[in-house]
């Protein structure tokens, strides 16, 4: 039989999770249903209320999500939000695992590595500081395409969100770096490192200008969709070492 804390360990390993105690996600199991028997474990984005019912629907007895329920002390009172939250979990007896930087950063399974190869990037390495933490990577395409083809590119990412871009830098594009999610201010370190474009979720006021006084090119494909691949490596990584059934769910957030 395999258990929450068995899956939860296994992950714990595999992403490194002691060399992010600077993270404020408390990434590892937040909740346990210790007498669970795990059979199929369903995969996402957001710890979403709208996720565990899909994920309950399809037969889940846990729950694996890049931004989970727990951060910091968030969960020192159960009320409102929290109550409903984490009562739909414990009332259905489901599992629920977390993992945020270690996920953005790993080499492998990470949201960031993904994205590069997805781009077709080469040369791919580490890049970009997030909270004191390496999380993203950088790349480079062995022949310069427009920055309009790059953008074509991201748009043909298996997931689409809100797109943005800012074509405020070279026409041409050789060097990309990449930070999922909510890391435009992290654009003025593609600026320093002399990358062509930076790749990210979201974009800001403070990012707008940035570019523009940077002469920056930055696109932004979407939080949610910047941060699918991640749990999708998951999904499969666990499915090759357990015997359980395990899936990914996509609520296509445009955001």
């Amino acid at each position: 039989m395999i258990f929450p804390s068995d899956i939860a360990q296994f992950l714990d390993a595999e992403l490194n999770l002691d060399a992010f105690k600077a993270d404020s996600s408390n990434n590892g199991l937040q909740v346990d249903a210790p007498y669970t028997e795990v059979k199929k474990i369903c995969f996402g984005v957001d710890a979403s209320l709208d996720f565990f019912k899909e994920a309950r629907a399809r037969g889940a007895d846990m729950c694996v999500v890049h931004h989970g329920l727990s951060w910091g002390d968030s969960l020192k009172r159960i009320t409102g939000v929290n109550y409903k939250l984490v009562s739909y979990l414990i009332n259905n007896n489901m599992a629920l695992y977390g993992v945020h930087l270690p996920l953005d950063a790993h080499p492998i399974y990470g949201n960031n590595a993904t994205l590069a190869r997805e781009l077709g990037l080469t040369n791919i390495q580490p890049f970009g500081e997030y909270h004191g933490m390496t999380i993203g990577f950088k790349g480079e395409y062995p022949t310069p395409i427009s920055i309009k083809d790059f953008c074509m590119k991201v748009r043909e990412l298996p997931h689409r969100g809100n797109f943005n871009a800012l074509g405020f830098g070279k026409k041409e594009v050789k060097t990309v770096g990449i930070i999922s999610g909510g890391a435009a201010d992290c654009v003025e370190q593609a600026a320093e490192a002399g990358l062509d474009v930076y790749l990210t979720g979201e974009v800001n006021l403070q990012a707008f200008n940035l570019c523009r006084h940077l002469e920056m090119n930055m696109v932004a494909a979407g939080h949610y969709a910047t941060e699918c691949g991640g749990v999708k490596q998951l999904s499969a990584l666990v499915r090759n070492n357990f015997d359980v059934e395990t899936e990914f769910i996509d609520l296509s957030l445009q955001f």
